[in-house]
Formats: C-alpha cells, sequence, structure tokens
C-alpha cells in the first residue's frame, strides 16, 4: 500500500475512536532512566486522561555515562550520537514491553507511542549559518532515539520530534508540557504553578481563570542538574543523585555563592526562555564547585549550596515574572526534585507566606510520570491534526501541530 494512503488511514481510524491508549516516554535532562506511562484518552469525556500505568527502566551507570559524553562539546563524538541515536531505541522499547507485560495490556491494543527522546542540545538562541540567499541565524534542538527502531521492537506506531516544528515557526521548542499541564492540573478556584524539577526547572503558571489562552510557562534555570553532579563526586559515583536530600540537610548554605550565580544573564531574561545541560552542565558544575573551594565549603556544604540556589532560581523567577500578575494559592512540584524533602522546604521558605507547596502525586499524576503523560496528551493533538504548542509560552509566530509518525 502507498505510505501516504496507510498513514491517512491510520489517522481516519484514529479520529473515530472514541478511546484511545497512548504510552508515552519521557527520558530528561537528568539523565537517569526512562518514565513509560501508559493512559487512556476518551473523546467522549472531552479528552479526559487517566493514567492506566506507570513503569520506570533506571539507566545503568555506564548507559548515563554514555549519555553525558554525547551532552558535552569536549566529549562528543559523531560516533557516540549515533550509537546512542540507535541504542536509546532499545531502552525505549524494554520500557514499553516491560510496562505492556506488568500492566496486562496487549501491543495491538495499543494505539501510538508518544516518544520525547533524549535531549543531548538544545540551542534556542540564534547562531549564524551560511544560507542560499546570504548568512541567516539558526536555531536547533536534539533529541536522540530513533522512532523506526523503537517501531520494530514494538510493533506499534510511534509519534516523535515534537520540538521541531515550534522551532520551525519562530518558538524556543520549549516549554511543551503546558498544553497538557492546562488539562491535568487547571482550576477555576485558585492559580496554581506545575513546577517541574528534572535536570533542568520548569514552570507552568495556570492562572485561576482556567484559559488556555492566559497560561504561561518557562525554564526557570538548572534544577537537579548541579546536585546530581556534585553527589556523584561526594559519593565516588556511589549515589546518583541526593536521596531526599539527605546530604544537603547536613550542609551550612553559602548565601554569598547563591548571589553570585544569580547574576547570570538567564535569570533575568524576561519568558518566554529556554535552557538545558550545554548552559548548566558539566562546565557550570565545576565552576560552581570552583567557587565553594574558594570559599571552603566541604562537598556537603556544596550540596545544601547547589541545593539552594536550585531553590533560589525557582522562588525569585516567581517574583519576578508571576507572582506581580498572578494571584498564586499552590505549588505543585514534580520530576525527581519532587522527591527532595530538603529542596522541597528550601523553596517553600524562599516564597511568600500563603503559597502551598505539595507534589502532583497528591493530584493522582506520579511525580515523576507527569512530563510522559504530557507527550502523550500532545501525541494524541498530533493523530488529531490540532496543534500541541502554546506560542505565549514558546514564542512561536503561530500553533502547530508537533512532532512526526512512523507507521
Amino acid at each position: 500500500m502507498d505510505k501516504n494512503i496507510d498513514t491517512l488511514h491510520f489517522l481516519e481510524n484514529y479520529k473515530n475512536k472514541k478511546d484511545t491508549l497512548i504510552i508515552g516516554l519521557m527520558s530528561g535532562t537528568s539523565l537517569d532512566g526512562v518514565d513509560a506511562t501508559l493512559v487512556r484518552i476518551s473523546k467522549e469525556k472531552d479528552d479526559k486522561v487517566s493514567l492506566l500505568y506507570h513503569h520506570y527502566l533506571p539507566y545503568t551507570p555506564e548507559m548515563r555515562d554514555k549519555i553525558s559524553r554525547v551532552c558535552r562539546k569536549d566529549s562528543a563524538t559523531i560516533n557516540d550520537i549515533v550509537d546512542v541515536h540507535f541504542g536509546l531505541s532499545r531502552w525505549y522499547a524494554k520500557a514499553v514491553n516491560t510496562l505492556l507485560e506488568k500492566s496486562g495490556y496487549l501491543a495491538e491494543s495499543i494505539d501510538a507511542i508518544s516518544m520525547h527522546g533524549q535531549t543531548v542540545w538544545h540551542s534556542p538562541k540564534p547562531t549564524p549559518f551560511p544560507g542560499p540567499d546570504g548568512e541567516f541565524g539558526v536555531t536547533g534542538t536534539l533529541q536522540l532515539g530513533n522512532p523506526s527502531v523503537l517501531k520494530e521492537l514494538t510493533h506499534i506506531p510511534v509519534v516523535s520530534d515534537f520540538r521541531s516544528a515550534d522551532m520551525a515557526v519562530g518558538g524556543e521548542g520549549a516549554p511543551l508540557a503546558p498544553y497538557s499541564d492546562y488539562m491535568m492540573f487547571g482550576s477555576t478556584e485558585d492559580g496554581r504553578i506545575i513546577q517541574n524539577i528534572g535536570g533542568i526547572g520548569n514552570a507552568t503558571v495556570l492562572p485561576a481563570d482556567n484559559g488556555q489562552r492566559d497560561i504561561f510557562a518557562f525554564d526557570t534555570g538548572p534544577g537537579n542538574m548541579i546536585i546530581d553532579e556534585l553527589v556523584s563526586i561526594y559519593t565516588e559515583n556511589r549515589q546518583l543523585y541526593d536521596d531526599k536530600g539527605d546530604i544537603a540537610k547536613n550542609g551550612i548554605v553559602n548565601e554569598m555563592i547563591i548571589d553570585h550565580c544569580m547574576k547570570d544573564s538567564y535569570f533575568k531574561k524576561s519568558p518566554p526562555k529556554s535552557t538545558g545541560r550545554e548552559v548548566y552542565g558539566k562546565d557550570f558544575t565545576q565552576t560552581f564547585l570552583a567557587l565553594c573551594t574558594a570559599n571552603n565549603l566541604s562537598l556537603v556544604d556544596a550540596i545544601a549550596t547547589a541545593t539552594a540556589f536550585t531553590a533560589e532560581t525557582i522562588s525569585q523567577s516567581y517574583k519576578d515574572f508571576i507572582l506581580p500578575f498572578h494571584r498564586i494559592s499552590k505549588v505543585l512540584v514534580c520530576g525527581g526534585g519532587a522527591l527532595n524533602l530538603t529542596l522541597l522546604k528550601m523553596i517553600k521558605q524562599r516564597l511568600p507566606e500563603g503559597i502551598e507547596v505539595s507534589t502532583t502525586s497528591a493530584f493522582g499524576i506520579p511525580d515523576q510520570g507527569r512530563e510522559a503523560m504530557a507527550f502523550a496528551i500532545i501525541a494524541h493533538q498530533s493523530l488529531l491534526g490540532k496543534s500541541g504548542n502554546l506560542p505565549q509560552v514558546t514564542g512561536a509566530r503561530v500553533p502547530v501541530v508537533l512532532g512526526t509518525i512512523t507507521l
């Protein structure tokens, strides 16, 4: 059958279904593993989203190191990039097939897999590039993971490459989760911020009127990225993150270092804005650690200060860009940072009184499953031929349908 006809047939069938099943896959900038969520979307109930199953597949230290190398200019090679692009798909397939085995669902019952891929480079600032009509500024982003390999290993259609279409119309390609946050957490009673803390932190602002037009979001800066690097150094790679924030809890925070780091130009930039590991990764961490060493901080104190730095980037971004304009009563934290009790306490301490800090798990959404669910919802929009970006969030000129389909 002609591939175009086959695609049209698939999309027509999807549009006519009352309920659809999508597996969302997410491997974030923390480089900790793959989250897989199985969701049901009921079109008869205004696209109500129900989480059916969540499975987490952690990376091995060797896999984490492999991906980490391709995220850095000084260590990335073409061969490694190609290896990770294809090799990641086997991890994604393992996550999908294990989810299906544990949940009892058959592959043929799943309509599609939504594969975000592993972000290894994000470049929203234009850089000079030679063009056929003269030099122009090019922006780009790279998420690794081959959809054709994943499709062959699972026998399920794959939707992937979500960020490119938004960047093609002038957007930063991020954040994309706000549309889904609106569907899962929007309220007419109180204003909410959904704060994801993965390797990078990002906030979605859901005003109390629950209107899509008023939603906005942006990356607040580093999330767990610096903390995780310092914990790896402190424990000689025996620990990859600060479990419950127990290490930071015993350290002394140096506010002078935090004040110095907050002078970084990113924090003064108004939304829409996005950032990533290429800015706050290993090089930034080494600079941060050198600053701590110069001020006679122990590694435990450095971890406590890095944790407080993340809390300050989040709270200050609220004070600068959200709270002067919107009444917020709840902050719902998700991502790996939601498990760091010391970080949650520090965020609460640095916010004005009266703002409740909780996690998305209190609303039935796993703290580490929210982004995988978000991209399942975006894939649903794409398969219906509907836009999945919010221009006021990403800076895009127009709403666009996101992603590509691999049958």
